[in-house]
């Protein structure tokens, strides 16, 4: 086994990486933006931050993380400990939507968000290529929908041994 090879010492073979390092290795400088002079200023104009993507969609992550805070009060709910705890979680949840809640808010109108029909026909383009609907639903959605099943499953597995 490789443990007993390195508690050893005598099985690995030590190699020196200043002899084998390529001499000619030469890191390229980073390329600094071109600087502006003073009093220069750029104008920043607002993009739609998902430009293919439904509302209906961002309805369905909130109700999925609702289910569960929901799942998360059913199972642990009783104690002033629990309760404690189920409330933070559920001021998590509030400031985790409030934020792209926000950039949604300040986003400019001019363009047209896909109807939920024309989303599934589509699909989204993503950073690593073309998504069908439902990979993009199941990506979005997994997290939460994992996580109600599991404390679900463990509040259940607590009231049968309790």
């Amino acid at each position: 086994m490789r443990h007993e090879q390195i508690l050893a010492r005598d099985g690995i073979n030590e190699l020196d990486i200043a002899a084998v390092w390529p001499v000619t290795a030469q890191l390229a400088p980073f390329p600094l933006p071109d600087i502006a002079g003073p009093g220069v200023r750029h104008l920043q104009i607002a993009t739609q931050a998902m430009p293919d993507m439904p509302a209906a969609v961002g309805k369905f992550v909130v109700i999925a993380y609702a289910a569960l805070i929901a799942t998360l009060a059913f199972t642990a709910a009783g104690t002033r400990e629990s309760n404690f705890m189920i409330a933070i979680a559920a001021l998590f949840v509030v400031m985790f939507f409030s934020v792209p809640r926000i950039f949604l808010a300040v986003e400019p109108k001019d363009g047209i968000r896909p109807s939920f029909n024309q989303f599934m026909a589509n699909g989204t383009k993503t950073l690593t290529g073309h998504n069908s609907a439902k990979a993009a639903l199941v990506q979005i959605l997994i997290l939460p929908v994992a996580l109600s099943v599991a404390v679900l499953a463990m509040g259940i597995a607590a009231a049968i041994i309790l």
